[in-house]
C-alpha cells in the first residue's frame, strides 16, 4: 500500500507498529510485512524523498545537511573542552532516516568489537551471526571496472564469499578514483599503515579502496527508502504514515507486573491523534530520538521523570546514558591543478560535462566524494608509553566529574567497556580512522581559490572515552532533546585526535603524494608542530562523525542496560528497539552496516516470538 492518509492509517487493526521510517524501522517493516496476515503499519516524522538529488546523486552527498528539510539538526549543548562551543549532530529526517543522508561509505567493523556485544551479556550478538545479517543485507557489486592491477594497486579485493549477493542494499566500490589515490596508499604504507584488500572480513586496519553503499548501474544512493520500501510499498498489508511525531508509548500494567505497549500518540499538521496496536511496538527513532521517546511514555530514571511532572512506568536508569559517537578533525590540501576534486564542478563547463557524464553512470557525480579510508592500530599511532597512558585513563575514575550523576548500574556497565577496550590498544585493532575527501571541505573563514583543487582528510578516535547522554528537558514532545556529548573530557581522547593530527600531516610530506601537494591550507604547519598548536587545533575544529549509540543499551539490566538480548525494553512484554541506539559499545567503523544488521536480526526475533 502506498503511503496512507491518518484516517486510514488510525482505522486499521494494526499488529505491528514501528515508531520511525529510518534505516532499521524500514527494514523491520519489508519483513513482517512478507507475511500477508498481518499489517505493518509505519509512523515517520519526516517526508518520503523520493526524487531529490541531494539524496540521490552520489557525486551531491552532503548537500543535504543543515537543510530542515532533510536534517532534524540537532545539536550538542555548550562543550567544555571546546570552550562553549555547540556541535551540530545531524541526523536524517525522511523515510529512510540518516540511510538518505549520510555519506555513502559502508565499512564493516571489527571482529572483536562485535564480539564485544555477546562479551557484554548478549548472547547471540557476535560476528559470527551478525555477518550473516549484514551480507543479507547487501548485494555486491564487484569492481569490473577495475583490472587485476589495479585492484591491487588500489588495495580492492573483494572476496565473494565475504559479501552478500542477494541483499537490497548495492554495494560497491567508486568509479571515480583520483591519481591521489594511489599515492596515498603508499605514503601510508611508508608510515605504517598497510594496504589491507581484506577489510570486510573482519580485521580492518590498513588502508583500502572503500565500499559504498552506491547502484553503479543507476549511479544513485542505496539506501533504506528506495531498497526497502520502495520495492514493497504496493502491499496491502503495508502502511506508511509520513510527517507524523510520535509523542508518546501508551502503556497498561498487565497481570504479570509488566507494562504491554498498547499504541502511540502522535501530532500531525498540529492534531494530536492515537493509533493502537495488537501485537508489537517497535521503536526505531534513532539513538537521540529513541530516548525521547521512552522518556516522554514514562520509561527512565525516575528521579528525573517525577522533576518534569511525567508518571513512572519503568523506573529505566540507563535510559539516555551511555552516549559515544566519533568526533572528527579536519585538514586540508591544496594539491596539483591537474587533479580532479570537486572544485571543478564550480566551472560552468566543467558541470556540464560531468553532467553528461553522470547520464552515462560515469564522472565525479557518478561516485562518492571518497576513495580512501584508513584505519591506524594503536602501534601505528603512538609508543608503547602512549599505549600505557591510554589503557590507564579507561577507567571511570579518570573522569569523574562526566559521571557524577550517572547512577550506579550505568557506571558498571561502563566500566565493563572500557575493561574490553582497554586490551584493543596493544593489539591490532583499529585505534583511529581516516577519510579522505576529494575537495575542500567547508571551514569557516576559509575560501577554495578559483580554479584551485584541494583534498580533505578527517580523521576520528575508534572508541571514545568520553561519555555523554541524550535526555529531554520537559514534557514538551516536540522540544529537542538535549544532547551531552562530553567532547575530550577524557584526556586519551584528545590524545589520540592529536596524534592524528600528526600523522595525517606526515602523510602530506611523505613521497609520493608530497609530490602533488602545493601548500598546507587547514592547518597550514607540519607534523613537528609543538603539542600545544597541534592540540587547540584539534578543539578548533572538532566535529560530528554522526555515529551516535549507546542510549539504549543491549546490556544486562543491572548493568544499565535498557534492553535485552531480544531487543525487549526491560519490564515490558511487546516493546522492542530497534536501531544504533541498543549498540553497547562503539565501533570503529561508520555504523550503517550494523544499523541494516540489526534490522534484519530483529525481523527474525520478533517473527519468532509471535509465530
Amino acid at each position: 500500500m502506498p503511503i496512507v492518509n491518518v484516517d486510514t492509517f488510525t482505522k486499521t487493526q494494526l499488529d505491528y507498529l514501528i515508531v520511525g521510517g529510518g534505516t532499521s524501522g524500514l527494514i523491520v517493516a519489508a519483513r513482517l510485512s512478507e507475511d500477508p496476515n498481518v499489517k505493518v503499519g509505519v509512523v515517520e516524522a519526516g517526508p518520503y524523498h523520493e526524487h531529490d538529488p541531494e539524496i540521490n546523486i552520489p557525486g551531491m552527498r552532503g548537500l543535504a545537511l543543515g537543510n530542515p528539510k532533510f536534517d532534524w539538526n540537532f545539536s550538542t549543548l555548550p562543550q567544555k573542552e571546546l570552550d562553549g562551543r555547540v556541535v551540530p549532530q545531524n541526523r536524517g529526517k525522511g523515510l529512510g532516516g540518516t540511510s538518505a543522508i549520510n555519506f555513502l561509505l559502508a565499512i564493516r567493523p571489527a571482529e572483536e568489537e562485535v564480539d564485544a556485544f555477546e562479551k557484554l551479556g548478549n548472547p547471540g550478538w557476535n560476528w559470527k551471526n551478525l555477518l550473516g545479517y549484514m551480507k543479507r543485507s547487501e548485494h555486491l557489486h564487484e569492481p569490473s571496472h577495475l583490472t587485476p592491477e589495479k585492484a591491487v594497486e588500489y588495495a580492492v579485493g573483494p572476496e565473494p564469499g565475504l559479501y552478500g549477493h542477494d541483499g537490497p542494499v548495492a554495494k560497491s566500490f567508486p568509479t571515480h578514483v583520483t591519481d591521489l589515490h594511489s599515492k596515498m596508499l603508499d605514503a601510508l604504507e611508508k608510515l605504517g599503515v598497510p594496504r589491507n584488500p581484506s577489510q570486510a572480513a573482519g580485521k580492518p586496519v590498513g588502508a583500502f579502496l572503500t565500499p559504498s553503499t552506491v547502484n553503479p548501474s543507476t549511479a544513485t544512493r542505496s539506501y533504506a527508502a528506495n531498497t526497502y520500501f520502495a520495492p514493497n510499498s504496493g502491499r496491502e498489508n503495508l502502511l506508511v504514515l509520513t510527517e507524523a511525531q510520535v509523542t508518546k508509548v501508551h502503556l497498561e500494567a498487565g497481570p504479570n507486573g509488566m507494562q504491554k505497549a498498547t499504541g502511540v500518540s502522535f501530532i500531525r499538521d498540529g492534531i494530536t491523534t492515537t493509533v493502537n496496536v495488537k501485537r508489537e511496538i517497535i521503536l526505531s527513532a534513532g539513538s537521540f530520538q529513541t530516548p525521547q521517546v521512552l522518556e516522554l511514555s514514562g520509561i527512565g530514571n525516575k528521579s528525573r521523570l517525577q522533576a518534569l511532572g511525567i508518571e513512572t512506568k519503568i523506573d529505566a536508569p540507563g535510559v539516555g546514558e551511555n552516549l559515544q559517537d566519533h568526533a572528527i578533525i579536519t585538514t586540508i590540501v591544496e594539491v596539483d591543478p591537474k587533479i580532479e576534486t570537486l572544485e571543478m564542478l564550480a566551472d560552468p563547463e566543467h558541470m556540464a560535462a560531468q553532467q553528461k557524464l553522470y547520464g552515462t553512470q560515469q564522472g565525479i557525480l557518478a561516485a562518492v566524494p571518497t576513495s580512501l579510508v584508513a584505519f591506524a592500530s594503536g602501534k601505528a599511532l603512538g609508543s608503547d608509553a602512549d599505549i600505557r597512558k591510554w589503557e590507564s585513563l579507561a577507567s571511570v575514575e579518570s573522569t569523574p566529574e562526566i559521571f557524577t550523576e550517572t547512577p550506579a548500574p550505568v557506571k558498571k556497565g561502563i566500566q565493563k567497556q572500557y575493561g574490553i577496550i582497554s586490551k584493543w590498544a596493544d593489539q591490532d585493532w583499529p585505534i583511529a580512522q581516516f577519510i579522505h575527501w576529494n575537495g575542500h571541505l567547508p571551514v569557516p573563514g576559509l575560501t577554495p581559490g578559483p580554479g584551485q583543487r584541494y583534498i580533505s582528510v578527517v580523521s576520528t578516535y575508534a572508541h571514545p572515552l568520553s561519555r555523554g547522554t541524550v535526555h529531554i528537558t520537559s514534557a514538551d514532545p516536540l522540544a529537542p532533546p538535549a544532547i551531552q556529548q562530553n567532547y575530550l573530557a577524557n584526556p586519551a581522547d584528545l590524545d589520540i585526535l592529536t596524534k592524528c593530527l600528526r600523522l595525517t600531516l606526515k602523510m602530506y610530506d611523505t613521497k609520493p603524494l608530497s609530490d602533488s601537494v602545493v601548500k598546507k591550507v587547514y592547518p597550514t604547519y607540519s607534523a613537528d608542530v609543538d603539542e600545544e598548536t597541534a592540540r587547540n587545533h584539534v578543539k578548533q575544529c572538532l566535529g560530528a562523525l554522526w555515529h551516535p549509540v549507546g542510549t539504549a543499551a543491549m546490556l544486562p539490566r543491572e548493568d544499565g542496560g535498557v534492553v535485552d538480548p531480544s531487543l525487549l525494553v526491560y519490564g515490558t512484554s511487546n516493546l522492542r528497539v530497534v536501531d544504533c541506539s541498543v549498540i553497547p559499545i562503539i565501533v570503529s567503523a561508520n555504523i550503517v552496516t550494523l544499523a541494516y544488521a540489526i534490522g534484519e536480526k530483529a525481523a527474525d526475533i520478533i517473527k519468532s516470538a509471535n509465530k
